[in-house]
């Protein structure tokens, strides 16, 4: 940045006015830095030597704080939970302030945002905030494919976003987008309580309308929340919030086993739907645009797949006729493409939200080659 004197005392180092507004500005330039080492809401928080009750010191930061536990990141990116009661009185004071909101907490009409990308997608998000930061959080199948999206509060005020977010590094369905602090956000849920009512509040139906939709929590995992919140398509990426409007999870996709014999006469039998925690989570940084590209990737991959799918039918149909042959030749062409585009997928094997998509390719890709032998001996038989 520019300060007032730096350009004075370039031009004559001398001149005692230069050299006065030069003093000045390093006094402004040290006082703003005091007050970012003090404050760890400025750029997050800051690596800080931990101690355990037994005297035990790690240098790690905080990343994350929930119930009795905190989720601390060495400089080398290993990662602890530690019980809170394990740590030392200063390191839980220091905890306590972390967590301690500074930051405005709109109502849930105003955090909760309706999110559209370009390909006609319609999702939710919403502004939650940690450590004195604000985030605009919501599902990363929502934003899947889009290389921008456009986010808009009820009131029909936009909000701008950068192509920058943040996934969910342990592959949970989750982004986020860095939002400025002013605009505050929801408090999240410190506790989850089975048979706690609770609410859905998104863009139900993708008709850029909010509605909530009470129901309880059933369902409790180490990465997900069960509901009875009858939320549709549309709502995901929308928060699951408790009676003090404080956020228990995402909401996210649905199952049914109604075919299953076991389910039958069995809540099991009906829909159930999923909400994504949103605790112990770690982040990295990724290019929205980029997750785009790899995923238009991992989606020709799949349309290979397919069309491989079709011709393997042709061939085990007619393998004594004389179109088997020719069907062969197009799907050894097609198994081909499959290989050279697998080659393409390692920028999105380091996606973590597509990591186990690539992985289903290249153990399919892996079974292809025996099943292709199989084929041909057939043929040839």
């Amino acid at each position: 940045p520019h300060f007032k004197g730096f350009r004075f005392l370039r031009s004559n180092p001398f001149d005692v006015k230069g050299l006065q507004g030069f003093v000045a500005c390093m006094f402004r330039l040290l006082t703003a830095l005091a007050v970012l080492a003090l404050s760890p809401s400025l750029f997050g928080l800051s690596p800080r030597a931990w101690t355990s009750t037994d005297g035990k010191k790690i240098q790690a930061i905080l990343v994350d704080a929930f119930g009795d536990e905190i989720l601390i990141r060495r400089a080398d990116g290993a990662s602890f939970r530690l019980p809170l009661a394990r740590l030392s009185k200063g390191d839980q004071v220091y905890v306590q302030k972390a967590l301690a909101l500074r930051l405005p907490v709109p109502s849930a009409l105003q955090a909760v945002l309706i999110i559209n990308t370009p390909d006609g997608g319609r999702g939710t998000g919403f502004l939650v905030q940690r450590f004195d930061e604000v985030h605009l959080m919501t599902n990363a199948h929502v934003v899947r494919g889009a290389d921008k999206i456009t986010v808009m509060r009820a009131d029909g005020r936009a909000l701008a976003t950068t192509d920058t977010m943040e996934m969910a590094r342990d592959g949970r369905d989750l982004v986020r987008f860095r939002m400025a602090p002013k605009l505050g956000g929801l408090r999240r849920a410190e506790a989850l309580r089975i048979g706690e009512a609770v609410y859905a509040l998104g863009n139900s139906g993708g008709l850029n309308v909010l509605t909530p939709l009470p129901g309880q929590m059933i369902g409790v995992g180490p990465r997900e929340i069960e509901v009875t919140s009858p939320f549709i398509p549309g709502n995901s990426g929308g928060p699951i919030l408790n009676r003090n409007n404080e956020v228990l999870g995402v909401a996210t996709y649905v199952a049914s086993r109604k075919g299953e014999w076991w389910a039958q006469g069995t809540r099991f039998a009906q829909v159930r739907r999923v909400a994504t925690r949103i605790d112990g989570v770690e982040w990295v940084a990724l290019s929205l645009k980029n997750f785009q590209k790899a995923d238009h990737t991992m989606k020709n991959a799949m349309a290979k797949i397919e069309v491989i799918e079709k011709w393997k039918r042709i061939v085990r149909a007619n393998a004594r006729s004389p179109e088997a042959k020719a069907a062969a030749t197009k799907l050894i062409r097609m198994s081909g493409g499959l290989g050279s585009e697998l080659r393409g997928l390692s920028a999105a094997a380091r996606i973590p939200f597509l990591k186990e998509d690539v992985e289903r390719v290249q153990n399919y890709n892996r079974k292809l080659k025996d099943e292709l032998h199989a084929l041909l001996k057939a043929i040839r038989n």
